[in-house]
């Protein structure tokens, strides 16, 4: 009988037995992550090994799946979604390995391999292979969970550090735009910061796994809500409450002490724009309000 395993490379949480758990940041992301503030601000992406298809219409096609997913489903059956954020170098095809192929389980496969198939540096933006992001909302999971490497040249997900470096680049660029391959959604991040990729009690805090966090109950959720009020560099006043759709972003920071920069944000509720956001304790009921108007 053969052991799914899990390793969590900088850019992936991978397992390795039930009860254990091995990381590891390699060098690539090591020597990104010493040169990660002097990064310059994006403006035209770097040249990456492997192009991308030529991406059409992104209009819906009858069957609901997007021309874009369509066109990149041609060339990978892997692809999962979109990734893009204003403003960086972030703006990527979002692939999931099942794990169907035993010599390489689950998140292991993208680390080093491109769209196409073949060998690349610096990997695939890839979803936690455990999550789903389908066309039935109702069935997605609460916490998507992606990986991108912290690349020297500033691709894949090494822009994310714009972030820590300067607070004024989260005031101006809050959103993850994060499609499926059947519907566009918007994320507002509500707070980053750098953990452990390790179990346990480590010198970032208590354990925070949250690789393993894809659907959570509700005291979990508030657990890992509060966990990311508490550690974030930023406190922005974004309502997040149990039942809304969560993304985190996760690349290497430091090899030394196998540690990772998360972002994290909520899904856009049905009611809200990029203009109108839910504040915490900010919205009032239509109760509250006939009373005030009484007094």
């Amino acid at each position: 009988m053969k052991t799914k395993k899990i390793l969590i490379a900088c850019a992936a949480s991978l397992a390795i037995a039930v009860s254990s758990m091995m990381t590891g940041c390699n060098k690539k992301d090591s020597e990104a992550s010493q040169a990660a503030d002097v990064l310059e601000p994006a403006t035209e992406a770097p040249t990456e090994t492997a192009e991308l298809p030529d991406i059409e219409d992104f209009s819906p096609e009858p069957d609901g799946m997007l021309g874009r997913a369509r066109s990149l489903r041609a060339v990978n059956d892997d692809v999962v979604g979109y990734i893009r954020i204003s403003n960086t170098y972030v703006d990527y095809p979002v692939t999931q390995y099942d794990g169907e192929d035993l010599d390489v389980q689950g998140n292991a496969y993208y680390l080093d391999t491109d769209l196409y198939g073949n060998y690349l540096e610096s990997g695939t933006v890839f979803m936690d292979y455990r999550d789903n992001f389908g066309p039935d909302e109702s069935k997605q999971s609460q916490n998507l969970v992606l990986y991108g490497h912290n690349m020297l040249n500033g691709t894949k997900f090494a822009t994310l550090h714009y972030y820590r470096q300067d607070d004024t680049f989260y005031e101006k660029n809050p959103i993850i735009e994060f499609s499926s391959n059947y519907n566009d959604y918007k994320y507002i991040i509500f707070g980053y910061f750098i953990t452990s990729g390790d179990y346990g009690e480590n010198a970032y805090g208590p354990e925070f796994a949250y690789w393993d966090m894809e659907n959570m109950d509700e005291k979990e959720f508030n657990e890992y809500v509060d966990t990311v009020h508490e550690r974030s560099v930023v406190s922005p006043d974004i309502d997040v409450k149990y039942g809304d759709q969560l993304i985190t972003l996760s690349t290497c920071f430091m090899d030394e002490d196998n540690s990772r920069l998360l972002v994290i944000g909520r899904r856009l509720r049905d009611h809200e724009t990029t203009d109108n956001i839910d504040k915490a304790n900010t919205t009032k009921t239509e109760t509250e309000d006939s009373e005030e108007s009484q007094e």
